[in-house]
């Protein structure tokens, strides 16, 4: 009985066969309020899988979430290609300016600057890409800025002892010293992107999408394949993440290591 009273506790630490039973209970509470419920604004999971049948046998929905998934991917390897170099340029400080503006950027709206992305680019795909691309960088600058001003003065001094030049002392504590996080970085800003992902492609529909088709269902208020679309939404984007973590654990074991002292 203790075992379980430590999920009501707080800061408890309950094990885990206790927490697994929980989990399932609750999953089960909310399955039968969601199949009692009569809510003409919520279909039911039978409706859902229906829905989610036709959508990908009479509309492509499988070629639809692929066409979307690059997109993000893309995106994403863009702006993390531009926030680390932003971020980790500011040891020097000719270019902390930059990454200052930069950050401040996260404040404007994609739609205000669409017009602006349009006369630059060249077609629908690279206005979508270019768009998230923007929206990404803003947010992950920012935080990783924060990260290599979390760098210590001890952490560079103890580097300096061992005879490192100054770019030898970034390379070993600021990059690979900090490179779990930078993974950690990663997951947050794709859920970013892939909650972008609707907006983007509502501007362009040239190639369409997942976004696209939801805008679609929306429109014409078929709220059973709005809904299965968002949960296959929701549960691609919690397997790239779930992905990107093992990628984390990977590359950055001690990182879990120093979770587990915690």
């Amino acid at each position: 009985m203790d075992k379980y009273l430590e999920l009501i506790r707080p800061n408890g630490r309950p094990d885990r066969s206790a927490f697994l039973v929980m989990v399932v209970a609750q999953v089960l509470i909310a399955a039968l309020i969601w199949f009692l419920s009569q809510s003409p604004l919520l279909p039911t999971p039978v409706e859902i899988v229906r829905a989610l049948g036709r959508l990908t046998q009479e509309e492509n929905l499988i070629q639809e979430l692929w066409t979307s998934m690059a997109l993000s991917l893309t995106s994403m390897a863009l702006a993390t290609l531009f926030s680390l170099l932003i971020a980790y340029a500011t040891v020097i400080p000719f270019f902390r300016p930059l990454a200052f503006l930069v950050s401040k950027f996260r404040f404007l709206t994609l739609v205000g600057l669409s017009f602006v992305f349009t006369l630059m680019t060249h077609s629908g795909h690279s206005l979508k890409v270019w768009l998230l691309v923007f929206g990404i960088t803003v947010f992950f600058v920012t935080n990783m800025v924060a990260v290599v001003q979390s760098v210590t003065r001890n952490e560079l001094n103890h580097a300096r002892t061992l005879r490192m030049s100054e770019w030898q002392v970034v390379w070993e504590v600021v990059i690979l010293g900090r490179i779990d996080v930078v993974f950690e970085l990663i997951r947050q800003n794709f859920a970013i992107a892939w909650m972008m992902l609707t907006l983007v492609e509502g501007i362009s529909r040239a190639e369409g999408g997942i976004g696209t088709m939801l805008l679609n269902q929306n429109k014409h208020f078929r709220l059973d394949a709005v809904f299965a679309i968002q949960v296959l939404i929701l549960l691609v984007g919690v397997f790239l993440d779930y992905g990107i973590g093992f990628l984390k654990r990977l590359f950055c074991p001690y990182a879990s290591l120093t979770l587990d002292q915690r």
